[in-house]
């Protein structure tokens, strides 16, 4: 028998894990949301694990951001350095 508190705890696991799921899977990639699902799934019968699944599905989804907007720097960098290093003129 679960404690009376478990099951609404489940369900704000569920939720949240759903909701890191599709934002994973939408805009983050495919291992932000496999984790959101894995949490989403263990929801039920591990709810401590379910919250690390969870936890670390944001976590991945916040560093697959960040590195996207470095690599965007990097590359609008490179292309403006290229650009401006040829010796051309216009007529």
């Amino acid at each position: 028998m679960t404690a009376p508190g478990m099951g609404l705890d489940s369900e704000r696991i569920k939720k949240n894990a759903l909701i890191a799921m599709i934002v994973g899977f939408v805009c983050g990639g495919v291992l932000p949301g496999v984790l959101g699902l894995l949490g989403y799934l263990k929801a039920d019968q591990e709810p401590a694990t379910a919250k690390k699944f969870t936890k670390w599905a944001w976590i991945v989804f916040a560093i697959c951001w960040v590195l996207a907007i470095i690599l965007i720097i990097i590359y609008v960098v490179v292309i403006v350095a290229a650009v401006n290093s040829g010796d051309y003129t216009t007529y």
